[in-house]
């Protein structure tokens, strides 16, 4: 099947099918998201998109100017909108220096399977945007699909006709 993918342990050599690309949603905390939306339509938002994107331990490192790019929001419109999912827990947010790393309350949706939740040590999904990045000295793959800020396109387009 298309959502199904093969493990193979390093160690034994074992293969494991596993489920992938999706997202475990528990029945009992489909109100709360239901009421998320209800509230603040931009939090509904924010959940769903980290939903999308976040790792197998429901993490995902990304800033809160490259979520609103993603989203169409404002910076501000998105630290509201955290702030909101912080306060109903449904988000945790842990700090590396000024780096912010999302996590999505694993009792309310999950990616991997019951055992992961168990660990406190988590691998994390970074995304970047591109208008957060100087211009690299080297065309690389690393950025993701957000688009630049139409102020970001026009200093790159600027810069690539010579002109500041």
């Amino acid at each position: 099947m298309a959502h199904e993918k093969n493990i193979i342990d390093p160690e034994t050599g074992e293969v494991t099918k596993v489920n992938s690309g999706f997202v475990q949603l528990y029945e009992d905390k489909i109100p709360l998201v239901i009421e998320i939306m209800a509230e603040n339509q931009s939090a509904g938002k924010v959940l769903l998109w980290l939903f999308q994107h976040m790792d197998n331990r429901n993490a995902l490192v990304v800033s809160q100017m490259a979520l609103g790019e993603a989203l169409g929001m404002s910076r501000t419109t998105v630290h509201y909108a955290v702030t909101h999912l912080k306060n109903k827990k449904a988000l945790a947010v842990f700090k590396s220096g000024s780096t912010n790393i999302y996590a999505v309350n694993s009792q309310i949706a999950w990616k991997s399977d019951a055992n992961g939740k168990r660990y406190a040590l988590f691998d994390a999904a970074v995304y970047i945007s591109e208008a957060e990045q100087d211009k690299p000295l080297f065309s690389t793959q690393l950025v993701g699909h957000a688009q630049p800020k139409k102020r970001a396109q026009k200093r790159i387009k600027n810069s690539e006709n010579g002109s500041i």
